[in-house]
């Protein structure tokens, strides 16, 4: 969906769409702690599916009823992404649980995310042209 505003075209980028995975991606995370990250404890996650405004991610840490938020890492195409993160639903899963965190409106981030899913979708149709092809 396109908006035109002041002669110049503007996406709207909070309407929905999310990527999701083939193969999880690896990230990182740490907890908030008293407004400061808490870097000694870091910890592994799985990237199930990501958008403009949030992530859907499993670890086997378990964050408890009333999560942190969240400092998150990770990679979608060649930069490395950090962002702020709220927990806003979880699903025990396996010996895990899914976590959907939410990035609560930091432009900047949003279109950073979107730059990076739009770089890695045309290596991987590039990469799909090229296997079909052989």
């Amino acid at each position: 969906m396109e908006k035109y505003w002041g002669g110049k075209m503007i996406f709207k980028r909070q309407e929905g769409f999310r990527f999701k995975f083939e193969e999880p991606v690896k990230m990182t995370f740490a907890i908030y702690e008293d407004g400061r990250v808490n870097n000694s404890q870091t910890a592994m996650a799985d990237l199930l599916d990501v958008s403009p405004r949030g992530l859907k991610m499993f670890t086997e840490v378990d964050l408890g009823v009333n999560p942190p938020p969240l400092d998150l890492h990770f990679m979608l195409d060649t930069r490395e992404i950090r962002a702020y993160g709220e927990v806003i639903w979880s699903r025990p899963f396996a010996s895990g649980k899914y976590y959907g965190v939410y990035f609560n409106n930091q432009g900047p981030l949003e279109d950073f995310i979107v730059e990076e899913l739009k770089s890695r979708r045309k290596k991987e149709a590039a990469e799909a042209k090229i296997k079909n092809n052989s």
